[in-house]
């Protein structure tokens, strides 16, 4: 480093003050400083005459402007952070402290503890202010939720970015433990929202439907390759979830006493998956037939009340997205930007979040390039001429999570026109609930539900 010459102004009678050339206007007298000057082993003599420094740092700032930035390192300083990796029946936590993911250090591991106790060793060993930080997991909404109600406040992380980090030869509990907090301090993980008890249940509601139309389908599909097994041709007009079904497919052939008991036990299979994936619908439509934040969600073209279901169930309250892109990108709909140089640009979608609501989405797009009108669908179309069609189901599905953002803020018009379509997925919403359960719900008739429902749907907006 060059010297620098310090220069010299005149403060007093009998005294000079050097200023630092580094730029700053503040006084300050070397005399009287901490600073140690390399030239003159220490600190000038007051009154010196054009020291040559050799390393020169800046003065200290003037009283009261650095209270701030001390307060904020005292806050660093004591920051204490808590990973908690949690089994189904075994937890372990281990409390990391100082300023970063780097300079903290380990105050203390709990290693494979009773998931009983959890409660117990957490109130115990916490302090006020402390992080509570989890990896996001299968159990993970169900510890926060044990863990808010003794008062304290966890913090889920993304699973995706916390599982990039870590060592291949070396992983147990405890190294999981800080290593969940460590990703806490570097800040490198995204949050996940924590969902309240309703949204909740409607998500525990939405996998059981999912799961038993995943177990209707593969019980019917077995009991199709059975028939091809033994070369015998689909049945036409036979309905499997009828009592009679299992007689007409006997009756295709003579069977042996072991095929009919497999052939049997399918068909039994079948209508019980059947008959639950049913009751699941049932209870979907009546949530979204009692929440008029879902049922207006059936103004948009494409969607009924299962869509609007999935959707009110995984985005919670509409106020944690500031815009529609940020909802775009919660389902994965937006494509991925990979820019470096001169080369790169976007590519295909990120498939980020929740793969069934996408496919809803996609389906519900599919639905509209078949069966829409107007602006939207002739737009889509001349986008599928150019591109493809899978190109413009995607950018249709897109402009839908868009349209359902802006509705669920309340920046649309009032619905003043009933049109066909809505009616219709009315009057299908009733059809799933059944008769005999709107008779239990205090009405008369379909039709008197219809239009109860239909006047809710024209008081929202």
């Amino acid at each position: 480093m060059e010297p620098r010459e310090h220069r010299i102004r005149p403060v007093g009678a009998s005294e000079n003050t050097h200023w630092g050339d580094t730029g700053d206007a503040r006084g300050f007298q070397w005399s009287n400083s901490p600073i140690q000057c390399l030239s003159a082993g220490g600190r000038h003599p007051r009154g010196a005459k054009h020291p040559v420094c050799l390393y020169v740092t800046w003065p200290p700032a003037p009283d009261g402007s650095g209270e701030k930035e001390s307060k904020m390192n005292e806050q660093r300083q004591a920051r204490r952070v808590i990973g908690l990796d949690a089994h189904p029946y075994l937890f372990t936590a281990a409390a990391l402290s100082g300023p970063d993911a780097l300079q903290s250090k380990t105050e203390w591991v709990v290693d494979r503890v009773d998931l009983s106790r959890l409660e117990t060793v957490l109130k115990k060993r916490t302090q006020p202010g402390d992080v509570i930080v989890l990896e996001a997991s299968g159990n993970s909404f169900s510890v926060a939720e044990r863990l808010f109600a003794v008062g304290l406040h966890p913090i889920i992380l993304e699973s995706q970015s916390v599982g990039k980090v870590g060592k291949a030869y070396c992983a147990t509990d405890k190294v999981d433990a800080i290593k969940i907090a460590r990703v806490y301090f570097s800040g490198l993980a995204h949050e996940v929202w924590i969902p309240d008890k309703k949204a909740a249940e409607r998500r525990e509601l939405f996998f059981g439907h999912r799961n038993a139309v995943r177990d209707s389908v593969r019980a019917r599909n077995r009991i199709w390759a059975f028939l091809n097994q033994q070369s015998r041709r689909r049945p036409k007009n036979i309905c499997l979830a009828s009592p009679e079904a299992l007689d007409a497919l006997l009756a295709l052939r003579p069977w042996t006493q072991m095929q009919r008991m497999l052939l049997g036990e399918e068909v039994l299979a079948f209508q019980q998956a059947e008959a639950r994936r049913k009751r699941f619908r049932t209870e979907i439509a009546i949530e979204v037939s009692d929440d008029p934040q879902i049922l207006k969600m059936i103004r948009l073209l494409g969607i009924r009340d299962k869509v609007a279901f999935a959707l009110a169930a995984f985005i919670g309250p509409i106020d944690r997205f500031e815009n529609p892109k940020k909802l775009v990108a919660f389902f994965g709909l937006n494509p991925i930007v990979n820019r470096s140089g001169i080369n790169g640009g976007n590519g295909p979608l990120s498939h980020y979040g929740r793969s069934d609501v996408r496919a809803l989405l996609i389906q519900s797009a599919q639905s509209i390039m078949r069966y829409g009108q107007g602006d939207t669908h002739r737009w889509a179309v001349a986008l599928k001429m150019r591109k493809g069609n899978n190109i413009a189901v995607a950018a249709l599905a897109r402009k839908l999570v868009v349209s359902v953002w802006y509705l669920l803020k309340g920046f649309f018009t009032p619905m003043t026109e009933v049109t066909a379509h809505i009616l219709i997925k009315i009057h299908k919403i009733a059809c799933e609930i059944s008769l005999l359960r709107i008779r239990s719900m205090g009405f008369n008739s379909l039709k008197e539900f219809e239009e109860k429902t239909l006047k809710i749907l024209t008081q929202t907006t």
